[in-house]
């Protein structure tokens, strides 16, 4: 099957001088990732072209889209193309040598940005009018955010970043999340160009080929990439997940194939049955192995070595039943050339689905269809409307100029769009924490929690009051609760001290804890207290302690530190808040953290458990973000007692076994008779599944502190 020139980067590779692997390589059509063709033009000895290349990214794309859509996981074929891309690549480069003795940076980079825009500044375009239109008002800060990142070509460490936030990571998908590859092709591009002028200049100085040098140093690359991969995915897998410094090995294997040419190559048998090893491992990849869980450490060998396979098996001698004569059939070549478009559009198809359906809505066989048909109809036509114009036109000297200016413009309005998207949101945000003042004031008793204790009384007034927060803030709605708040990613416990009073107290516990920091910390004058928050991530004193075997070194440092205080300051009294977890403890752990306070009990502090908020889950949280106001009030998002009580306080269960620890009730503060709102007193009381807004933890701060002093004084110590 022949494959027309605007579909793809023509390049001649440094050919080795063994002719099997010319036939393989010698005139190469290359595009990037996913983004064009990997077929090989005609070679002196006949129409040899390497189109299995074409299959195999059909084949990884369709496996991405499938793996999202139907099984909400991610298949290790992005990793696949991190593989082909360093491959051809390579081969790129090493052609500008081979046939100049230099490198063009601008005419490399250019033609590059000509096959990858256009389609991704479509999907964008697209984006920005789902945020507008049907994306939950709360999302679209994150949407414009992500879009502006993505345009950049910096998704991947805006989203690396994010990963480590745990607030943030509690955030739904957006519609550009996985432009993170995207961004990540880029940056490797320019890291190459990079290496290969440097690996051109030592050649030259040093009197040697440019091959051996350049191998060599994408070899030092790969293995450095690949080592402080193991030590990064083992220390923060969800950052290393999206990191470019982690994942440079899989493009280091393809660019090393390419340049060990038929050194490494197989024929024959040993190549048809290594293809079908390949092919096979790919598609079970996903399947066995905890993809988003594990990569990009040594788990993601799988993947690399299944594309390193099929790469070095030569269609030489090829035999009847080989995978590779399979992805060259002529429908998996011809979608090869749209896998880029595929892998673009499937994504914005399902977040948008789910804006519509629900963020945890699965679509079945038939939608999921759906939708994969329609990603590939979406790239079919950005092939054939924009990508073929653009790399079409390009051969004409007249059309250049203005190619070039509509590419630019269109980045350019698509970052300022993201940008101004963006500043626009967060103005909004500022502007809706100001109104939350103002109708907390018009509200009077009745706002917030205040409304459960003069409910007939308060109706006729919360009616007549917008709901707080604006929906535009809603995800952001954390009153400065985690200014002082120990990342999981950290072994450096961080503590702030508010108030000088004559009674020492520390607040111990996780982001639940932590929300009632601000309102702690603006008492602690009346409360004649100074104020110890120690808050975090994970790795929390009481159900663990830093002797614990079973700790990451970074965690058990955070608790010798935590202990240090705990029984080095001399607290008169020790809070502990956020005992209901994504899950109930078990009778050991619950004993286990009885225990715990009691050597704590012995250094004289008395310790004392703010009883945690229930969890309205997934869906309350889905409803909440995509309801109206009206549909808020009239309880459409409320959850039933029993379902936000459903996982055990571990904190209140440990209480109770320790017998000697003070418990502040705080449930009669978020639900009534058999129901929990998502809305009280005119103020939404969740901002995602668990965690509470500011604004209602505020209204409830009095309340609380009433109660710790009764707690204490009825505690008898």
């Amino acid at each position: 099957m022949r494959q027309s020139a605007h579909n793809a980067l023509t390049l001649v590779g440094e050919p080795p001088p063994q002719a099997i692997w010319r036939q393989g390589l010698d005139s190469v059509l290359v595009s990037q990732l996913i983004s064009g063709s990997a077929t090989m033009g005609a070679t002196p000895r006949g129409d040899q072209r390497r189109l299995e290349i074409e299959g195999l990214r059909t084949v990884a794309a369709l496996l991405v889209a499938s793996y999202h859509i139907w099984f909400n996981r991610v298949s290790g074929g992005v990793d696949v193309f991190f593989v082909i891309t360093g491959f051809l690549i390579t081969l790129t480069l090493a052609g500008h040598i081979r046939r100049n003795d230099r490198i063009a940076p601008v005419a490399y980079l250019g033609r590059l940005a000509r096959r990858i825009w256009p389609g991704a500044a479509l999907v964008l375009l697209a984006v920005l009018a789902m945020t507008v239109t049907i994306a939950p008002e709360p999302l679209r800060p994150r949407n414009f955010a992500e879009t502006l990142a993505s345009a950049l070509y910096l998704e991947n460490w805006f989203l690396s970043i994010n990963a480590v936030d745990y607030l943030n990571a509690q955030d739904p998908h957006t519609p550009v999340q996985h432009f993170w590859a995207m961004s990540l092709q880029g940056q490797f591009y320019v890291i190459w160009l990079l290496v290969a002028v440097g690996a051109w200049w030592a050649a030259r100085r040093l009197r040697s080929s440019f091959r051996v040098v350049f191998a060599i140093l994408i070899a030092a690359v790969a293995v450095s990439s690949f080592v402080w991969s193991l030590w990064h995915t083992a220390a923060q897998q969800p950052a290393a997940y999206f990191s470019t410094t982690t994942r440079l090995w899989e493009f280091g294997v393809g660019a090393l194939i390419a340049l060990a040419g038929s050194r490494i190559v197989l024929r024959g048998t040993p190549a048809a049955i290594a293809s079908w090893v390949g092919l096979v491992g790919l598609v079970t990849c996903g399947i066995v192995l905890p993809v988003g869980g594990a990569f990009p450490g040594t788990a993601a060998l799988w993947p690399v070595a299944c594309a390193a396979l099929l790469l070095i098996s030569s269609r030489s001698n090829e035999r009847a039943w080989a995978a590779t004569r399979v992805l060259a059939l002529r429908p998996f070549v011809w979608l090869g050339g749209m896998a880029f478009g595929i892998y673009l559009w499937h994504w914005p198809v399902l977040v948008g689905y789910r804006y519509l359906r629900g963020e945890q809505a699965q679509p079945g066989w038939l939608a999921g269809s759906v939708m994969i048909a329609a990603a590939i109809v979406l790239a079919i036509l950005t092939h054939y409307a924009v990508e073929r114009r653009v790399t079409g036109g390009w051969h004409s000297q007249r059309a250049r100029a203005s190619i070039a200016s509509v590419l630019i413009a269109s980045w350019v309005a698509i970052s300022a769009s993201a940008g101004a998207g963006l500043v626009q949101a967060e103005r909004l945000a500022a502007e809706a924490s100001m109104e939350s003042t103002t109708i907390a004031a018009a509200a009077g008793h009745c706002f917030g929690v205040g409304a459960t204790d003069h409910a007939g009384d308060c109706d006729d007034i919360v009616e007549t009051l917008p709901l707080v927060p604006d929906r535009a803030a809603l995800l952001s709605d954390t009153g400065g609760a985690y200014a002082c708040y120990t990342p999981s990613d950290s072994d450096v416990l961080r503590t702030c001290t508010f108030g000088s009073g004559g009674t020492r107290v520390a607040l111990i516990g996780n982001s639940h804890a932590a929300m009632f920091s601000p309102g702690l910390a603006d008492r602690v004058d009346e409360l004649g207290w100074t104020l110890d928050v120690m808050v975090g991530n994970g790795c929390v004193w009481a159900a663990v302690r830093a002797s614990d075997s079973s700790l990451s070194p970074r965690c058990a440092t955070r608790l010798l530190q935590t202990e240090d205080r705990l029984f080095g300051v001399g607290y008169d009294l020790v809070i502990f808040a956020g005992g209901r977890g994504s899950a109930s403890a078990t009778a050991d752990e619950i004993r286990s953290i009885a225990l715990n306070w009691e050597s704590l009990q012995q250094t004289g502090a008395r310790v004392l458990v703010l009883e945690d908020n229930p969890r309205i889950g997934q869906a309350g949280r889905d409803c909440i973000l995509a309801a109206t106001e009206a549909s808020l009030r009239s309880g459409d998002c409320d959850v039933t007692r029993v379902d936000g009580l459903a996982i055990v306080d571990r904190y209140a269960a440990a209480a109770a076994v320790n017998g000697d620890v003070a418990i502040v009730p705080t449930v009669d503060l978020y639900c009534h008779d058999d129901v929990c709102p998502a809305t009280i007193g005119g103020v939404i009381v969740y901002r995602d599944e668990h965690h509470v807004t500011a604004t209602y933890t505020a209204s409830t701060i009095d309340t609380v502190v009433e109660r710790i002093d009764a707690a204490l004084a009825g505690s008898g110590r």
